[in-house]
């Protein structure tokens, strides 16, 4: 409960309590009826009570904070005033330089005088160059002739009873000489070997129409052919012929050669190539 009530109860108890005593001493002798003495203090209590019952109690006003003082705002600073600047100096004139004197030209030094040159010496007469002598025609290279070993006079004997053989048989034809049916076979190889290389003989074209040089060169071959060696034993006189027909023959390998027994005649060759012979 708050104070409120619990004042207004204790009121309404002391004056119920008051009422009581009055009515009692009403119905009681005279000597009794007098009013009882309350203790001052009673009434104090109740007095005070009572007030307190009849005046509401006020709120107490909140004591309000006062506001801050508004601070007083910086006076503004006046701007410092620019110094003032200092008025330049006048630069000082400078000085012209003094001009350097002029130096004294070099007086020209005499020329010495020329040396007179000496005479000439007379130069000595040429004698006067002979009359040459009519110059001789330059005449075709004579063809080198090589010593031919036992191995090549016996590839040539050879190759000229072959031909003689196969000579024999045109004009006799019929002959049954064995002898000459073997040069006829050896005859026909060499005519097929000789066939051979001219298919794959290029002759120099300054060389072509010529019937005045041959070469005669020595052949080596194996079995099947094969050509293991071609050599120059007689020169035409012309390198470049003569170059020619090496490469012919080394183009033509392997040559047609007989089998077995009848090869080792063929072996070593000696054959003579003429302009005449290429196709």
């Amino acid at each position: 409960m708050s104070d409120r009530g619990v004042g207004a109860g204790l009121s309404l108890f002391l004056h119920l309590l008051v009422l009581g005593m009055v009515l009692f001493t009403w119905t009681s002798e005279p000597e009794l009826r007098r009013p009882p003495k309350i203790p001052p203090h009673v009434m104090a209590v109740v007095t005070d009570q009572t007030e307190r019952a009849a005046a509401p109690t006020r709120p107490e006003p909140k004591q309000e904070k006062p506001a801050p003082k508004p601070q007083p705002k910086p006076e503004p600073q006046p701007e410092p005033k620019p110094k003032p600047e200092p008025e330049p100096k006048p630069k000082p004139e400078p000085k012209p330089e003094p001009k350097p004197e002029p130096k004294p030209k070099p007086e020209p030094k005499p020329k010495p005088e020329p040396k007179p040159k000496p005479e000439p010496k007379p130069e000595p007469k040429k004698p006067e160059p002979k009359p040459k002598a009519d110059a001789k025609p330059k005449s075709e290279p004579l063809p080198k002739f090589e010593q031919p070993d036992m191995e090549e006079l016996l590839a040539q004997e050879r190759l000229e009873m072959a031909r003689q053989g196969k000579k024999q048989d045109q004009e006799n034809p019929g002959s049954g000489d064995p002898d000459s049916k073997v040069e006829q076979e050896t005859a026909s190889y060499i005519d097929a070997i000789s066939s051979a290389v001219a298919q794959r003989w290029r002759i120099p074209g300054n060389y072509r129409n010529r019937n005045d040089i041959r070469t005669r060169v020595r052949i080596r071959m194996v079995p099947g052919g094969d050509v293991v060696n071609v050599d120059v034993v007689k020169s035409s006189g012309y390198p470049d012929f003569d170059d020619s027909v090496v490469k012919g023959v080394q183009l033509a390998s392997p040559l047609p050669v007989p089998k077995g027994d009848g090869f080792e005649a063929f072996r070593t060759l000696v054959l003579e190539f003429e302009p005449g012979d290429a196709k």
